[in-house]
């Protein structure tokens, strides 16, 4: 495994391009006609193009002005070790001569192979090259019923016949870009979420036989060899192997997805998520978490990529404002390979072929930021020297390299928890200068003007490194005890209901003076009823497929099981009238009787059903998980 991952982990740098006929109409990819509000809340661009409209963009997709062999030369200047392309995006329109579709490349008004011409001159140079492919189809009559509009089923049908037809329409593409177009170095996919219906075991075994050097990211199920953070660095540590499953293989993501989108029905909720998209854009929001350590073993670090818009938007916007400085891009590819990871930045070309001048200035001062201290990145990994305010570091061979972030203003740079003795310190690019060593602080004297106008990059020299070099973070436990599984899916239900339930609560009853006892208690027998129903099936129809609790560790004292029917819809029944009899009719009816005879304000209640939904929540999910059959839970 390391031997295929060896170019990858040297690499450090690469190309990202999304690419496809919605360039043609300056529009974002897919999301538009998938989820028109929360397309405009991610990427602050106004998503006002029909599902018709967007359709026929293939039909005027004509890059005329697409030079392959400048493509692959740029990124080369540009310092980057790889390009990955799409492939196909979520819209179904394929860059490539794709079996079994018309909505493709070669049969819009370009009518050649994009991904063909971009393969062959990647082959001349030796660039490896990679081809992002999205599992989601909106084109697909077996991925979804197209006789609907996408905004109504586009996260997939596969309870549908018609979805067996899909994987293998899916299967039909990948075969034919392992098989056509050269060594592909990567497959990028990008499932959204609910991986497992896709059948990932199918899709690994085809890539293994096929092509058994291709790295595949973490976005379609097991068996993958990177993961990939997307638009932020993890914040906690550095990412280790876990034998907890990705994200995105929770059977309830498509449903997230859908409570998300809905949101934007109700203002406070939208101008809630709005603030989220907002940080994920920013690159504040862990949108897909990865598990971290402060410092792992090697054997335990997760080769990982984040990959990273330049502007606001991954295609091609004509409108875009908020480019990312250079300096900026350049502090996040050294933040990036400070934790061993691949800094995979996009660009959006234009329907016509051609990359905005802003892309084109932001990758040549990169490229030359590279030609000069290149050297200190490439094949370059992690440190135990903890975080410092004044930069990072990187280790390479027998150097350890600092990237100078914040010039102090004494001049005397103070690097803390250093784990070893240091032989020598210099400028990376020659000239050597004075330090000296206190107990676990190396001091250097800086030169009183600064080097370099962007980031001193200094090296030191470290002849053999001692064990204190390899002082890895003690491993923790990534497994939780299904006790505390059972724990957490309570806190996470009550806090997702609660929320809900009391937004619209308010909402909802502005326009009532009172509710009588009477109200109140028939209310909270079918609210109760409902969440109950809901959240207590959800979970149990799942947990055959949740990874997650398919991982968590067993035993009779983390988690008494209730003996229950093992027919999942009576099981959830029993939870259902059990929990509304407990919350609804015992505990919210007896409290209103006992304290509020005569009934509630709107307010009041409002106030009370945003408890009680809560709870009901909570106590529901720790049913339902205790229910769970025992094989459910194992390694």
């Amino acid at each position: 495994m390391e031997n295929r991952l060896a170019w990858y982990h040297e690499a450090k740098f690469g190309l990202f391009i999304h690419w496809g006929s919605y360039s043609a109409g300056g529009v974002e990819a897919s999301w538009p006609i998938m989820a028109p509000a929360l397309s405009e809340a991610m990427f602050r661009v106004a998503s006002d193009i029909t599902e018709q409209d967007y359709t026929a963009l293939a039909q005027r997709f004509n890059p005329v002005s697409f030079k392959p062999a400048d493509w692959v030369r740029g990124a080369a200047d540009a310092g980057m070790r790889y390009i990955v392309i799409t492939a196909k995006h979520h819209d179904g329109f394929c860059m490539f001569d794709a079996p079994g579709t018309d909505y493709k490349v070669t049969n819009s008004p370009y009518g050649k192979d994009i991904c063909l011409e971009l393969a062959d001159e990647c082959a001349k140079i030796g660039m490896p090259l990679g081809f992002y492919y999205s599992p989601p189809d909106m084109h697909h009559p077996g991925y979804r019923d197209t006789s609907k509009p996408i905004t109504a089923n586009w996260t997939g049908e596969p309870g549908r016949p018609e979805w067996e037809s899909y994987l293998d329409y899916m299967e039909s593409h990948i075969v034919k870009l392992l098989s056509d177009y050269g060594k592909v170095s990567i497959l990028w996919f990008d499932g959204l979420a609910n991986h497992g219906k896709y059948n990932p075991e199918r899709f690994h075994r085809i890539i293994k036989i096929l092509s058994p050097d291709t790295l595949v990211n973490d976005r379609l199920g097991e068996g993958f060899d990177f993961v990939t953070p997307e638009q932020f660095i993890p914040k906690k540590g550095i990412p280790t192997r876990s034998s907890k499953m990705p994200s995105g293989m929770d059977p309830g993501g498509d449903s997230f997805f859908r409570m998300v989108n809905s949101m934007f029905k109700y203002p406070i909720l939208k101008s809630i998520i709005r603030k989220q998209m907002n940080k994920y854009n920013d690159g504040e929001l862990e949108l897909s978490p990865v598990y971290q350590e402060i410092c792992p073993a090697p054997e335990r670090f997760q080769p990982w990529e984040t990959c990273m818009t330049i502007g606001s938007t991954w295609a091609y916007n004509p409108n875009e404002k908020s480019w990312k400085e250079p300096r900026d891009l350049i502090r996040t590819l050294i933040e990036t390979a400070a934790k061993g990871g691949n800094f995979l930045l996009n660009a959006g070309p234009s329907g016509t072929g051609t990359f905005q001048p802003e892309i084109l200035d932001r990758l040549e001062a990169i490229g030359k930021w590279l030609k000069k201290y290149g050297e200190a990145v490439y094949g370059s990994t992690y440190t135990p020297i903890p975080v410092q305010t004044w930069g990072r570091s990187v280790r390479k061979n027998n150097k350890i390299h600092f990237f100078v972030f914040e010039q102090p203003e004494d001049g005397e740079l103070r690097i803390e928890g250093l784990p070893g003795n240091v032989n020598s310190v210099g400028l990376f690019d020659g000239g050597n200068l004075g330090f000296k060593m206190e107990n676990s602080s190396l001091i250097i004297r800086l030169p009183k003007a600064q080097p370099d106008p962007d980031f001193t990059v200094l090296t030191s020299d470290i002849s053999g490194f001692e064990k204190q070099w390899d002082s890895w973070s003690v491993p923790a436990e990534d497994i939780p005890s299904s006790g505390l599984y059972a724990r957490r899916k309570a806190i996470s239900c009550a806090w997702i209901n609660s929320l809900l339930n009391g937004i619209i609560a308010f909402t909802a009853y502005a326009g009532y003076d009172r509710f009588s006892f009477g109200q109140i208690a028939v209310d909270a027998l079918i609210t109760t009823g409902i969440i109950s129903f809901i959240n207590a099936w959800l979970i149990i129809d799942a947990s055959g497929k949740d990874f997650f609790m398919k991982r968590i560790l067993v035993s009779e004292r983390s988690l008494k099981r209730l003996r229950m029917p093992k027919n999942s819809l009576l099981k959830t029944l029993l939870i259902t009238i059990a929990v509304s009899a407990i919350i609804g009719g015992g505990l919210v009816s007896g409290f209103v009787y006992l304290f509020r005879p005569e009934g509630m304000n709107s307010t009041a209640y409002a106030a009370l059903k945003t408890l009680y939904t809560g709870l009901c929540a909570a106590l529901t999910a720790a049913l339902a998980v205790r229910s769970s059959e025992p094989a459910t839970y194992q390694r």
